[in-house]
């Protein structure tokens, strides 16, 4: 799995770098990384990594993509800041 990066780089995926981005927005909000920023964190990341085995046709997905991917994962759920 690769992903297209802006500086038009092509590099592998790498789950941790979405875990790492989620739960710095939530230690933003919240002034803590509670359990349930982290299981957002990575049931999201999840997905993503799940989004690139379901889209054979793309393999490479840009650094928009995704993060659309992830906007997408915690507008849906209960946390909306």
């Amino acid at each position: 799995m690769k992903v297209f990066k802006r500086d038009g780089r092509i590099v592998d995926f790498n789950e941790q770098k979405i875990v790492n981005a989620i739960l710095s927005a939530f230690e933003s909000v919240d002034g803590e990384i509670t359990q349930y920023a982290v299981d957002k964190a990575y049931n999201i990341a999840n997905y993503v990594s799940g989004y690139f085995k379901t889209d054979e046709t793309n393999p490479v997905l840009s650094i928009e993509e995704i993060q659309d991917i992830v906007e997408k994962g915690l507008m849906a759920t209960k946390r909306k800041d």
